[in-house]
């Protein structure tokens, strides 16, 4: 039901040689238009994966019309048990106009998970709601994860209005981790090493890896495994140093990393400095 603005005026006047009097004006009403309207979006950060990581997911829930909505909540898709949802972590944070204020919020154990939050969101106000979740699994090289928003129009028992959104997170085809020791003496051998994992659906192939070395370490010789396979390099050929300490891994003969395989590069020398 649409508002009304209800308006009558009175006017006090005083005749000639008489008293005062008061007459009420005719009665006007005007119509309020109200609308109603929604704008979901969803968002990941980051957006590639390996699974095992930890995904920050945000929801925005704008209200881009002139009614109020309540009892918004938030239904998310957790595709199949690929992701999730780490307890606890959910957030949410009204912006009604006058700046940004945290507001209740909580999450039903079962899947799909939805984030229920404990405010109104006024005309052209918005709410922000942040979770976590895992990757548990992942059968394919994207995960598209569905955001459902919905509120309820003008009052808490209104229609019910809703929207989505989508975030696509897109698996990393390789990762690599460089670890070095943490303390070393001077004159000592330690080792620089790279280790490099196949997290796609297909063989990938080890082009190039470049590093340059620090002053103070005086490099020696290069190795390689694939699963622990020992791969022949030879220096000068498969790889170089160059006298600023310029590392650069090319090697001769195909070096192929199946599906899952692990490579480690090891960078072995000296402590100088």
């Amino acid at each position: 039901m649409m508002p009304t603005l209800i308006n009558q005026g009175t006017l006090f006047f005083t005749p000639a040689f008489g008293q005062q009097q008061s007459l009420d004006t005719n009665i006007t009403t005007t119509e309020v238009e109200v609308c109603y309207g929604l704008e979901v979006s969803h968002a990941a950060t980051p957006t590639t994966f390996t699974v095992g990581n930890t995904i920050f997911y945000t929801v925005l829930l704008r209200n881009t019309c002139t009614g109020t909505l309540y009892n918004p909540f938030v239904t998310v898709d957790f595709t199949g048990g690929e992701l999730t949802n780490v307890p606890g972590s959910a957030g949410a944070f009204l912006y009604a106009g006058t700046g940004v204020i945290a507001v209740p919020v909580t999450a039903t154990q079962n899947s799909p998970i939805t984030f229920v939050i404990d405010s109104a969101i006024p005309a052209g106000g918005f709410v922000y709601l942040t979770y976590s979740a895992t990757v548990t699994s992942a059968t394919a090289n994207e995960i598209v994860s569905t955001a459902i928003g919905a509120a309820n129009e003008g009052s808490p028992t209104g229609p019910t209005i809703s929207d989505g959104g989508i975030a696509v997170i897109t698996r990393t085809p390789l990762s690599i981790v460089k670890t070095a020791p943490e303390t070393a003496d001077v004159g000592q051998s330690i080792s620089y090493q790279f280790t490099i994992a196949n997290n796609s659906g297909d063989p990938i192939t080890l082009d190039r890896l470049t590093d340059q070395l620090p002053l103070g370490f005086a490099f020696t010789v290069a190795t390689l495994t694939v699963d622990g396979t020992p791969v022949s390099l030879v220096a000068g050929t498969d790889y170089t140093v160059t006298p600023e300490g310029f590392f650069t891994l090319e090697p001769t003969s195909t070096v192929m990393l199946p599906v899952g395989a692990i490579a480690v590069l090891t960078l072995n020398g000296v402590v100088t400095a």
